[in-house]
């Protein structure tokens, strides 16, 4: 590839600006603030488009430090070019409102597409990164940045496996993490519904056991309370049973069988005991008093009679009055002393009936306890065996077949990228030891042979050889360590790229003294690209110049 044409649009400090690029090396002389680096970002904006930064970053970024010193708003360019022997148009137009790209080919009319990839085949696929660690070479970035080591494993997948550019091992792998990725959210997806379930499981079996705690503790409540009441029950049957006995009345059993038929119990009292005798007293009491009641009335009116008759027949009713009288008393403490025997009778019935009365709400409160206990345990036994099946169930949760299926896809996604990185790294040693070869030569072709090559590790780590001993880039002088990342750069251009690009270098040998100079600039008119040197000293082009005058006398003299 070779530029003919740099027309700067609107770009920087350039409007309607024309710039002409001829073949070989040719040296771009300005003073500071000329707008040399201006012209290198735009070819770069030109090949590789140019996108404005969001948040802070885009205050600092290429396309705000390059936008337009006038009419900001009109931000564009073209640039024309050579390419397998066809001549291009590409033209580009940065700012957002009107941005476009346009590519042609001026040798027959046809309109080629960027987005489609088009550019991207013209230039042999070569990306930014690429092109920033190889062929552009800005101020005070000699040495290659990270990128170039990719670059170099990409290539040596390409090389040793296709022997062309159709595998990005880089890409390869990116495309890989993105599926294996894919795979695990899928993955836990699945593992987050399968814990869900066992969540759920889990909850309802906690529940269960929950309320099995509390039908255990109520279950024991229960127990506790029947046998106090079975306690008291049988307390109070001891207690009872030796009065009775002492007493002669009812055993336990005739007081049971007496409180079930109580019409029966007054019938059975009145004929056994003292119940019999005070049954008698009231009515002869009641007898007892009609008659002295009689015998007193009698005794009055015949007395009233007697005194009328003789004094003799007055002494028959004293007679009935005294009897009268007599059987009236009698009769009264009969009635009372029934009465008082009924009354204790009543009471004695009242007490043994009160304490038949608590045995029974003590057998009844046992038999209610029991009823519960066993409901308790009916239930318990229900939860119990519903939390087994639940613990069951939970167990007999493992991995669904969709689970099985992303985990294999999982671990074939890891055996591909660990395979691949592992050819990767046996081939970047091969390339390695190409990149080194090539980079020894030309670094001992800058120095005179005073260093015989230079060593690169897979992170561009760099030793030089000088014959003797290995040392380290960090150790040599800046010039030196200079000509290692040129030599470096150069090399990988060659490995790298399939379409041969221009080699741009924007101040690039301020650290070099005039010999380490004269000896790039005759390696770089050796080569077969196109050399463009931005400069602001004029000791490039005196240098071009006097060896382009002698190669011409020598010529002349021929």
């Amino acid at each position: 590839m070779r530029i003919r044409e740099l027309y700067l649009k609107n770009f920087g400090k350039f409007s309607e600006k024309h710039f002409y690029m001829k073949d070989g090396v040719q040296v771009v002389y300005g003073e500071n603030e000329f707008g040399k680096s201006t012209l290198h970002a735009f070819i770069r904006a030109m090949l590789f488009g140019m996108e404005r930064g969001r948040g802070r970053a885009a205050g600092k970024d290429a396309f705000s430090r390059f936008e337009p010193w006038e009419n900001p708003g009109y931000y564009a360019g073209v640039m024309r070019f050579e390419c397998g022997g066809r001549n291009f148009r590409l033209e580009r137009s940065f700012d957002r409102i009107s941005k476009h790209v346009s590519l042609v080919c001026e040798d027959d009319g046809e309109e080629l597409s960027v987005e489609h990839g088009d550019l991207e085949m013209l230039l042999g696929g070569i990306t930014p990164a690429e092109f920033d660690s190889t062929v552009s070479v800005g101020q005070l970035m000699a040495r290659p940045g990270e990128e170039l080591a990719e670059s170099l494993k990409n290539y040596a997948a390409n090389y040793y496996e296709t022997g062309g550019g159709e595998v990005d091992l880089s890409g390869a792998l990116d495309e890989l993490r993105e599926r294996r990725k894919e795979v695990e959210r899928g993955l836990k997806e699945e593992e987050r519904i399968q814990d869900e379930k066992r969540k759920t499981l889990a909850q309802e079996r906690a529940y269960l056991e929950r309320d099995l705690n509390k039908l255990r503790e109520e279950y024991e409540e229960k127990r506790s309370a029947a046998r106090r009441a079975a306690r008291e029950k049988e307390k109070r049957a001891r207690q009872k049973t030796p009065d009775q006995r002492k007493k002669g009345e009812r055993t336990p059993e005739r007081t049971r069988e007496a409180s079930k038929h109580s019409r029966g119990y007054e019938r059975n009292r009145n004929i056994s005991g003292k119940g019999t005798a005070t049954g008698i007293r009231i009515p002869a009491g009641v007898i007892c008093l009609i008659l002295g009641m009689l015998g007193i009335l009698a005794g009055l009116v015949m007395n009233k009679k007697s005194f009328a008759v003789s004094a003799a027949a007055g002494v028959i009713p004293v007679l009935l009055l005294i009897a009268g009288v007599l059987l009236l008393v009698s009769g009264i403490q009969r009635i009372r002393r029934a009465k008082t025997e009924q009354w204790n009778d009543g009471e004695e019935e009242r007490e043994d009936g009160g304490e038949d009365s608590i045995l029974r709400e003590l057998e009844r409160q046992e038999e209610r306890l029991r009823w519960e206990m066993s409901r308790i345990h009916a239930e318990w036994k229900e939860k119990q065996v519903r939390a087994e099946n639940l613990r069951e169930q939970e167990e007999e949760i493992t991995r669904s077949d969709t689970e099985k299926n992303l985990l294999k896809r999982r671990q074939a996604l890891l055996m591909a990228e660990e395979k691949i990185r592992s050819a990767a790294e046996d081939l970047g040693q091969q390339t390695s030891q190409l990149l080194n070869r090539r980079a020894s030569e030309i670094f001992s072709e800058l120095t005179a042979g005073k260093y015989r090559g230079i060593e690169a590790d897979e992170r561009l780590e760099i030793t030089a050889w000088d014959g003797e001993r290995r040392i380290r880039a960090e150790r040599l002088s800046r010039g030196t360590v200079e000509q290692i990342y040129f030599s470096v750069r150069m090399a990988a251009a060659e490995l790298l790229q399939e379409e041969p690009m221009p080699l741009i270098f924007d101040d690039t040998f301020a650290f070099y003294d005039d010999k380490r100079l004269e000896s790039a600039l005759k390696w770089l008119s050796r080569q077969d690209r196109q050399v463009i040197i931005f400069t602001c000293q004029r000791r490039e082009g005196e240098m071009l110049h006097e060896d382009r005058t002698a190669k011409k006398g020598i010529d002349d003299h021929q």
